[in-house]
């Protein structure tokens, strides 16, 4: 299925759908916009929607930003289904900044990805393509 850029930003972005899923319960978000970020080690969600999954904390930890910068972190375990593939056992970051999920490469590196910049629009291929 193909998932159009979000236009909401200074420059288009990729973004694929995203559920949360508590691990051992049957709390799930709705599917909620997810913008890949090919050059974030890890995923960061909105404290709210994490609070509102019933997350749980696994561990504290510090976040750099590309700036170096360092801030303390928390961070949950969480079950993720991105764009209809199931992906459990996802570590994810508490963000108290931001509305956005931010999928980073710990969740990216799951997938097989199909970036169209020109088409602004976004693929997760089942499988991956033959090579010539």
């Amino acid at each position: 299925m193909t998932h159009t850029y979000a236009q909401s930003y200074g420059l288009p972005f990729p973004q694929l759908p995203v559920v949360i899923n508590h691990p051992e319960s049957n709390a799930h978000s709705a599917p909620l916009p997810g913008l890949v970020d090919t050059g974030a080690n890890a995923t960061l969600v909105p404290s709210a929607q994490l609070r509102a999954n019933g997350a749980e904390e696994i561990y504290r930890t510090s976040l750099r930003s590309h700036w170096g910068e360092s801030r303390p972190a928390v961070v949950y375990l969480v079950d993720l289904q991105v764009a209809g593939h199931n992906l459990p056992g996802i570590e994810v970051i508490s963000d108290e900044h931001s509305e956005a999920i931010l999928l980073g490469r710990n969740v990216l590196n799951r997938l097989i990805l199909l970036l169209d910049g020109p088409a602004q629009e976004t693929d997760v291929l089942p499988k991956r393509p033959a090579r010539r």
